[in-house]
């Protein structure tokens, strides 16, 4: 997507860049032009002219060199489902996190980039930072925003290297995230639980209108606005949904049940803008854009872009070494069908193989091989059904502690009502009162935990093996004496339809349902 032809921001750069060596890269900008909500943890790089930008640490845990997070993006909605619906992806950290022995990190850029810091790499010598140079900048190509992460890194190269973070003594650069990187991000990564990860929104204390500039007269007004005016993700990301929406590295691919398809589009503009409507704002939401039009490159007035800090892999003949060596310890078993459903085909390989030779040794070699996988795929495909039928008993199990946290609270709200009489002073009411409020914190506890079990589920097992250990379960509850759970396990199965489709439930929809009976 790349074009020969330099864009004028690198025809601009060519010129600055041997100019900005010589100014020290100190920053002059006032803070609110660049970091108007300053967080503990920001990441602030200079710029030429004086300016800023600021970069959040994302996380994301995993185990060694080649560890990585699996994530569950995109969302349950019909009518999105063609380019959204549920897949699976991997993420893995640029950086070691400062501090740590092995966690790793990316960076985000806090706001989009503005007008102003736009500018602060384009023609024209340095002009000073305005209120109106705060609003994201758009009409921007792709081209474009690339080169400036290119000629941005470059300046901090000549500049201010040590600014930028390392890995492994080798300094990072700047870059467009990927659409997983973004996701990520946008959803809260791991500073959220799995059953909040997946829902459609972030979790927010307020309206959604406290947190992104959507399509409404009460919010937007259906015009672009200034950065950092709002709240942020739990990372501390501002405007990472609606105002502009976002351009990522990737090009757009449509999804096709659980993965996406193979055919590489145009770009994908992320999180919706100030046009976009309120009920159609969510962390997956994903536009193509063609990049050209019958003018040539399209600029959008909706579109902007933030940045990533980013690191090579291979950092040095070091690390590769490391790399090859917690490779060469993978399992063994480890193959691209691991997790899927179409574990017959290594089974039909193996079949064409047999027709395909005519070596009646090499035959007979096959076909005990291939006793032996079948034998093995029997054998996991046990264990994953005996591993979900755990889960459900799990899940079951919670419900009845839901329904006693619920009847504890229920309980002393009643007696309560029998002191509402006694004064405010009276011992018994005030210990009442502290019992209440021990057993109402233990009731949202319970629930979380039982939305993260949900969520787990859901994202581990496919609806006809949870429909098939469901029947299981309930048939172990009547043979052993337990008809008592049988109500649980139906409400779990219904939770867990309702996650599945909505890809959120709320506290007060599992508290209701369970209030259906004694």
């Amino acid at each position: 997507m790349r074009s020969r032809r330099s864009t004028p921001l690198a025809l601009a750069f060519a010129l600055l860049l041997p100019l900005a060596a010589l100014a020290a890269a100190k920053i002059t900008w006032k803070e609110q032009f660049y970091n108007p909500k300053p967080l503990p943890k920001d990441l602030i790089l200079p710029m030429p002219c004086g300016g800023a930008m600021v970069f959040r640490p994302v996380a994301v845990p995993a185990d060694k060199l080649l560890g990585d997070r699996r994530m569950t993006l995109g969302g349950p909605d019909d009518r999105f489902s063609f380019s959204e619906g549920f897949r699976q992806d991997f993420l893995a950290g640029a950086f070691t996190e400062p501090g740590s022995t092995g966690a790793r990190i990316y960076y985000v850029g806090k706001y989009e980039v503005t007008a102003d810091q736009y500018a602060a790499l384009a023609p024209g010598g340095c002009k000073p930072p305005t209120l109106m140079g705060r609003l994201p900048v758009t009409k921007v190509s792709w081209n474009e925003a690339v080169d400036f992460s290119v000629h941005y890194t470059e300046w901090l190269y000549a500049n201010a290297p040590k600014a930028l973070p390392s890995e492994d003594k080798t300094r990072g650069y700047l870059r467009l995230p990927t659409e997983a990187e973004w996701e990520y991000a946008a959803r809260g990564g791991a500073a959220v639980s799995d059953s909040e990860f997946i829902r459609p929104l972030f979790p927010m204390s307020g309206p959604l209108t406290d947190y992104a500039w959507v399509g409404s007269p009460d919010s937007s007004g259906f015009k672009l606005q200034v950065i950092g005016l709002l709240k942020p993700n739990p990372l501390g990301l501002f405007d990472i949904l609606g105002n502009a929406a976002e351009m990522v590295l990737d090009p757009f691919r449509l999804n096709k049940i659980s993965r996406l398809q193979g055919q590489a589009g145009g770009l994908i503009a992320k999180g919706g803008s100030y046009l976009t409507p309120p009920d159609a704002i969510r962390s997956a939401e994903r536009e193509e854009i063609n990049p050209f039009d019958d003018k040539g490159v399209r600029r959008t007035e909706t579109v902007g872009f933030r940045l990533v800090i980013s690191a090579p892999i291979l950092t040095s003949p070091q690390r590769l070494e490391e790399i090859a060596k917690e490779w060469k310890e993978l399992p063994k078993s480890e193959s691209p069908l691991a997790g899927t459903e179409r574990l017959e085909d290594p089974l039909d390989e193996i079949d064409l193989l047999i027709k395909s030779t005519q070596d009646e040794a090499l035959k007979e070699r096959l076909t005990g091989l291939k006793t032996v996988i079948a034998a093995n795929i029997a054998s996991r495909k046990d264990q994953h059904d005996r591993a979900a039928l755990s889960m459900l008993q799990f899940g079951t199990f919670l419900l009845t502690r839901l329904k006693d946290s619920q009847g504890s609270v229920e309980g002393r709200k009643r007696a309560l009502v029998s002191l509402a009489n006694a004064p405010a002073t009276d011992p018994s009411r005030q210990l009442l009162e502290k019992s209440l409020a021990a057993a109402q914190e233990n009731l949202a506890i319970d629930v979380k935990y039982y939305q993260d079990v949900l969520s787990q589920i859901v994202q581990e097992y496919s609806t006809k093996t949870i429909e098939g250990e469901l029947a299981v379960l309930k048939s172990e509850f009547s043979e052993q004496g337990h008809p008592r759970l049988l109500p649980y396990a139906d409400i779990l199965s219904k939770n867990l339809a309702q996650f599945r489709q909505s890809g959120d439930l709320t506290s007060p929809q599992i508290l209701k349902e369970l209030q259906s009976f004694p």
